[in-house]
């Protein structure tokens, strides 16, 4: 049973709890935002309400609800690729700010106007609010560096896990997931592979095409090429990923040289 102040403490720790679901992941830096971030924004609610225990845990706890649910929508896509964490923290960035409004609001309607007389309470309202908004002041700044392409839409370089793991019979030589870096920061991708038992190119791409495809790679043939694109989950609009590889010897260019004929290279591109 949870009586005077303590849900405050109860609700609180389930926004610092939601670093179970980044660490689910493996990404212990991004769990670290998450709990930072949903201990300040749930607790700057729970804290700073003036509307009493049943308001201010039922709203708490909603907003514990909808923070999760965020992150669930943008990280649990299907067979699409998974956007990144910016994906959801925009969107929790935006709950902080209905949150910090919802805080104004309720000072007006519990207190009816009082304005900043001294009342009960009135320290924890202002020491939320500060902090609340020192946050998503902070957050915005940071939020706002990111570039669009002109259509609006969003992008980010291919993760290893789009590639890798590899098959016993695949061994990979290198992988640079920004190994060519181009305007509005966009970049491409190259996982240099080889056979792992020795065998020749056209077995090396049958195996690759056949990984990539259990992968959820639409990989399509073409001339001397397997390509294909996968569009990219999340509640943000982000650019597909295009992936490409050569059937055959790769041409050369001045500014990338042909490789070893028995490796195969895979293109990502965030085009």
């Amino acid at each position: 049973m949870v009586e005077g102040g303590g849900w405050r403490w109860w609700v609180s720790a389930g926004g610092a709890g939601l670093v179970v679901l980044p660490l689910g992941q493996g990404a212990p830096l991004v769990a670290v935002v998450a709990a930072v971030y949903g201990l300040i924004v749930v607790g700057a609610w729970v804290w700073g309400s003036r509307s009493g225990r049943a308001v201010g845990m039922s709203v708490g706890v909603a907003l514990v609800a909808v923070l999760a649910s965020t992150f669930a929508v943008s990280q649990w896509p299907g067979s699409l690729i998974a956007a990144p964490w910016l994906d959801w923290f925009m969107v929790w960035w935006v709950v902080g700010v209905v949150c910090l409004a919802a805080l104004i609001v309720d000072l007006w309607v519990v207190d009816q106007g009082v304005g900043w007389k001294l009342a009960a309470g009135k320290a924890r309202w202002v020491a939320s609010v500060a902090t609340l908004a020192t946050v998503l002041l902070l957050c915005g700044c940071v939020l706002g560096l990111i570039q669009t392409d002109g259509d609006g839409a969003l992008r980010f370089p291919a993760r290893d896990d789009e590639v890798l793991p590899l098959p016993a019979s695949l061994r990979l030589v290198s992988a640079d997931t920004c190994a060519e870096a181009g305007n509005g920061g966009a970049c491409m991708a190259k996982f240099v592979v080889t056979a792992g038992d020795g065998a020749g190119r056209a077995a090396t791409v049958t195996r690759l095409v056949e990984h990539l495809r259990s992968r959820g790679w639409p990989l399509q043939p073409g001339p001397d090429t397997f390509s294909g694109h996968r569009e990219t989950g999340g509640i943000l609009n982000w650019r597909p990923h295009r992936m490409w590889l050569y059937t055959e010897a790769e041409p050369a260019s001045v500014l990338r040289p042909a490789p070893p004929f028995d490796v195969v290279v895979i293109y990502i591109s965030d085009l």
